[in-house]
């Protein structure tokens, strides 16, 4: 693997009033910057439907923002590191999931009842492949959205350097170079890491992409295969957390709310 300066993605704004964040002031796209990244996705269909962004309240004069993806009615899969505030867990009130922003505007949005990432996550000292590894965290949404979700699928790294071509991965997220809209490339060339839990990608890697949905069609479905965890904004390079780590915790909460049904 490539020793690059790895930087989180997570975007930090300031000055921002604390709202609902459902209006296109609440995510003005910053100037200066020389470049989008990616095309515009339309957000109104599937799956750009089912992305969208996670923000975070701190304070009345500090929030940030990350990208999530919906993976059942009320459940949405985004980077640890979104969820935490220095080396603490956020409280679930200050998490906010808007689905299918448009210009500002979302689809659907509901406030997160509870909080879950990795065990093996930590938020501090020098980023690594490992702390991408665990980089992972679902939120359990107050309200179920009758968006459709994304199916999460692992794949291993043969089944990723076979699948390897062009065309065959594609990233969605919502980056401060096009907060308002989806950003989308849909030839993202993924390749396999040192081991099943991260792969390499060369697609969205400004600040905000943190948690964006890799997708890969596998056995005639379009799937989750892994999420983006850290980068190097200026070689646009960076170490996405593969499905093989959260898919079962995952599928253990899906079943567990089921029951609870």
């Amino acid at each position: 693997m490539r020793l690059v300066v790895i930087t989180l993605l997570a975007l930090v704004v300031r000055g921002v009033p604390n709202a609902d964040a459902q209006t296109e002031n609440a995510l003005q796209s910053p100037r200066g910057l020389p470049s989008h990244y990616g095309e515009i996705a339309d957000a109104t269909r599937w799956p750009s439907s089912a992305v969208g962004v996670v923000t975070v309240t701190l304070n009345l004069s500090h929030r940030r923002f990350c990208t999530g993806t919906l993976v059942a009615p009320k459940i949405v899969l985004t980077a640890a590191h979104c969820l935490f505030a220095d080396d603490q867990l956020l409280n679930p009130d200050s998490v906010q999931f808007l689905a299918g922003v448009n210009r500002g505007v979302p689809a659907a949005s509901s406030r997160a009842e509870r909080l879950i990432v990795a065990k093996d996550f930590t938020s501090a000292g020098p980023w690594t492949p490992q702390r991408s590894a665990a980089d992972w965290g679902i939120i359990v949404l107050n309200d179920a959205f009758s968006i459709r979700p994304v199916p999460v699928k692992p794949m291993t790294s043969e089944q990723l350097k076979q699948h390897a071509g062009p065309d065959s991965f594609l990233q969605i997220g919502y980056g401060m170079d096009r907060p308002y809209l989806p950003s989308i490339v849909r030839n993202c060339q993924v390749e396999a890491g040192s081991d099943e839990k991260v792969f390499i990608y060369h697609c969205l890697t400004n600040s905000g992409y943190s948690g964006s949905p890799f997708l890969a069609e596998i056995d005639g479905a379009l799937s989750l295969v892994g999420i983006a965890s850290s980068a190097n904004k200026k070689e646009r390079f960076g170490i996405a957390c593969s499905a093989t780590q959260f898919a079962g915790p995952l599928a253990e909460l899906m079943q567990a709310l089921e029951v609870k049904k």
